[in-house]
């Protein structure tokens, strides 16, 4: 048999691997998610929209006012890991995944019900929006905050292609007493927030304003507190995310541990096009690799193979 033969095999499939790989855009996943949580979560409070936890996961209500569909193949409730705690209440027929021990008792309220393992696993998600926070960081600042005082209006007075970027560190965020946003016809808001410790507890006067055009991106942050509530997707992909009050947006975090509402306000708003782009699966890149260290190995063996010719062997 050719030797090109297996190495065409080999290709293909790798190819067919590849084209195959399950994706998960970020802009539908903060659509379709009020909770991404990549390890462990816990909340004592209700979460409105659906929810996708990699880890364990100990609740109370899930999927209560959902404002829009779950993404395909995914359950209102989808944790990779195990439930424990309390029962946990999946309200409006929402149906759930879990990968792990069943040790929560789960309360179908509305026909819901266990379902098969979604196509992707939570690696896909957390590579997805490590990769958009850190685009959305790079983004160059376009806006400044005002003087630091009680209610200061943030105005999102210019724009770039309709988004509003701000640039501010985590002692600028917990130095404000009392804020209203304002879009003023800005499509979106980024709030790329630094620093590696985050306590947020000014309040918001403006309450709900712009929750869906909004994304707080603590994209260095190991830790956030959020001691009130904030309008708007928090993105938090490398830490433990506590919250006291509610979340009027998607949550995305490393873990969780909450004792504020997660209100479902799907992301609505703009994001440059060279920050949307989905990620591929770690598994895949894993399978790609390996296929080319194969190639490797067998193009070696058949130059020895080809080196060693029977003219050339030793007569004994």
């Amino acid at each position: 048999m050719s030797r090109t033969l297996p190495i065409a095999l080999l290709l293909a499939a790798l190819s067919a691997g590849a084209a195959s790989a399950t994706t998960v855009s970020p802009k539908t996943a903060l659509q379709d998610f009020n909770a991404v949580i990549f390890t462990n979560a816990s909340t004592t409070s209700d979460i409105e929209g659906a929810a996708v936890i990699g880890g364990n996961f100990s609740g109370a209500t899930v999927y209560t006012d959902p404002a829009t569909g779950k993404l395909s193949g995914y359950g209102a409730l989808t944790v990779f890991g195990s439930t424990n705690g309390n029962p946990i209440n999946l309200d409006d027929g929402g149906s759930a995944y879990v990968g792990g021990s069943k040790g929560a008792t789960l309360n179908f309220n509305g026909g819901g019900s266990y379902i098969a393992a979604p196509t992707s696993d939570i690696a896909n998600f957390q590579s997805t929006f490590t990769a958009l926070s850190q685009s959305l960081a790079g983004l160059s600042a376009n806006d400044t905050l005002p003087t630091t005082g009680n209610n200061e209006l943030i105005s999102a007075t210019h724009t770039s292609n309709g988004v509003a970027v701000f640039d501010i560190t985590a002692a600028q965020l917990s130095s404000i007493p009392s804020y209203q946003i304002a879009l003023d016809g800005a499509k979106s808001i980024i709030f790329n927030v630094s620093g590696s410790t985050v306590n947020f507890n000014a309040n918001d006067e403006s309450g709900v304003t712009g929750a869906s055009d909004i994304i707080w991106n603590f994209y260095q942050a190991k830790t956030v507190t959020l001691g009130t509530q904030i309008a708007g997707t928090v993105l938090a992909p490398l830490a433990n995310v506590t919250n006291d009050n509610q979340i009027d947006g998607t949550l995305v975090a490393n873990s969780w541990s909450g004792n504020g509402e997660l209100h479902d306000y799907p992301y609505q708003g703009n994001l440059p096009a060279n920050c949307i782009s989905a990620a591929p699966e770690p598994s895949t890149w894993a399978l790609l690799l390996l296929g080319i260290g194969g190639i490797g190995l067998m193009l070696r063996r058949a130059r020895k193979t080809t080196a060693i010719r029977p003219t050339d062997a030793v007569t004994a």
